[in-house]
């Protein structure tokens, strides 16, 4: 679906209407990406409960015409568990439930230090860094609240690895 808010949006308004239109009932959908992990064993796979925002709420703030629009980002917390039930079938897979953090930015939004402008400095984002994971994220990525609200808004079984 390409990188980001935008490009997950628009591959899930297309298909939603896709699966509208074709009458698919009971549909499950399971994004897996690429992340950074938080505090976690490097290549493990983080299985949302809740995608959060920069500010650790869960939540995805949109602009609609000109009204903000905030919608929930929790998602199916029991498909998560069946996920995760599964991931104990296969040895060497280090997989745990956890929020994920979705930024509109790779380098500052994520509070890297090796983009093009830093405007804080490497204690600031470590700071950042310890309250998101005392806020429950476990790993941070670009697209996670965008899914969420989209598949919760149309009754979607929806989940992020």
């Amino acid at each position: 679906h390409g990188m980001g808010i935008p490009s997950i949006s628009i591959m899930l308004h297309e298909l939603i209407k896709l699966l509208h239109h074709a009458k698919c009932r009971d549909v499950t959908i399971i994004r897996i990406g690429t992340s950074g992990g938080l505090g976690i064993e490097a290549g493990s796979v983080v299985i949302t409960d809740t995608a959060v925002d920069s500010s650790f709420r869960p939540r995805f703030e949109q602009v609609v015409l000109d009204d903000v629009v905030v919608r929930s980002t929790e998602l199916d917390k029991d498909l998560a568990e069946e996920l995760l039930t599964c991931s104990k079938e296969i040895p060497d897979f280090p997989t745990l439930i956890g929020h994920t953090m979705c930024t509109y930015d790779f380098y500052e939004g994520q509070g890297r230090l090796d983009g093009a402008l830093c405007s804080f400095s490497s204690q600031k984002k470590l700071e950042y860094l310890r309250r998101a994971y005392d806020a429950g994220v476990r790993n941070i990525e670009m697209e996670s609240t965008a899914f969420a609200a989209l598949c919760g808004m149309c009754g979607l079984r929806g989940e992020s690895c």
